[in-house]
C-alpha cells in the first residue's frame, strides 16, 4: 500500500512549505514577530557583532516564528475539531498561547543583552 505523501515530489514538497509560511503571513501576530525579527537580524549587521551573536539572533528569530505557525497550525485543528467552546481545548490554546510568549520572552531578553553589548562595548 502506497501513500501519496510518500510520491509528493520536493519541488511539491517545498511549495506546500511556502504556502503554509503564507497561511502563517496572513495572521497579524506572525506579521509583527517577523518584522520585529528583520528588525533585528538587520539591526545585527549595523552593529559590531561576532558572528556568533549574529546567529544566535537569526536562530531565536526562527524559534519564535517556528512557535508562532505551530501555534496557529494547532488552533486551525482544533476549530476543525469542535467549533463549539470547549474548556480542554480552550487550555490547549492557552498553553500554546503560553509557548509563544515563553519563546519571545526569551529571545526579547537575549537580544536585549546581545544588542546592549554591541551598543555599550566594554
Amino acid at each position: 500500500m502506497t501513500n501519496d505523501r510518500t510520491k509528493q515530489t520536493l519541488a511539491k514538497a517545498f511549495l506546500s512549505a511556502f504556502r503554509g509560511i503564507g497561511h502563517a503571513a496572513q495572521q497579524r501576530s506572525f506579521l509583527i514577530q517577523l518584522s520585529i525579527g528583520i528588525l533585528a537580524i538587520i539591526l545585527s549587521f549595523v552593529f559590531i557583532m561576532s558572528r556568533i551573536e549574529r546567529i544566535i539572533i537569526v536562530m531565536l528569530v526562527a524559534l519564535v516564528l517556528g512557535a508562532e505557525m505551530f501555534n496557529s497550525a494547532l488552533e486551525y485543528l482544533l476549530d476543525v475539531i469542535s467549533r463549539n467552546h470547549d474548556p480542554m481545548i480552550a487550555t490547549v490554546k492557552e498553553l500554546m498561547a503560553g509557548v509563544v510568549l515563553v519563546f519571545s520572552l526569551a529571545a526579547l531578553i537575549v537580544g536585549f543583552w546581545i544588542f546592549s553589548h554591541a551598543l555599550f562595548p566594554r
